[in-house]
């Protein structure tokens, strides 16, 4: 059964090893609301060919999974929804926390990282995520 899971320099390499700790614990914390999205998210994850975990990473990192927004917005009214669009950029589709939404953030990822997959083909798949 699929689920979310998460599973040189000295201070870079801290720094990412913190920085992995922390999101792990914000994600175990986030754990109760993402389950509300766990479908939409296994779908949208399917159709795009994502690992569901990696979206719902982002919900958590980027929003709290909806914990730190105002009727979608963050608190400058800059980026808009579970995974924060950035309203500049591109025109929000959909309710800020509907399956719509999360499939025009998840297709936005994508064609993201197909771009430094392009140009960058040599780079291992954790490389091209960062």
């Amino acid at each position: 059964k699929r689920g979310f899971r998460m599973g040189g320099c000295v201070s870079l390499a801290f720094s990412y090893t913190t920085g992995l700790a922390m999101a792990r614990r914000t994600a175990e914390a986030d754990i109760v609301r993402l389950r509300k999205y766990e479908a939409p998210i296994k779908r949208v994850a399917r159709n795009l060919c994502l690992d569901p975990a990696l979206i719902a990473a982002i919900i958590s990192q980027e929003s709290r999974v909806g914990l730190l927004l105002d009727n979608g917005w963050d608190q400058e009214r800059h980026k808009y929804g579970l995974m924060q669009l950035g309203g500049q950029q591109h025109q929000p589709f959909g309710v800020w926390d509907s399956e719509e939404h999360i499939n025009q953030c998840s297709t936005i990822l994508v064609l993201a990282i197909n771009e430094v997959r392009a140009r960058h083909p040599t780079w291992t798949w954790d490389q091209q995520l960062r």
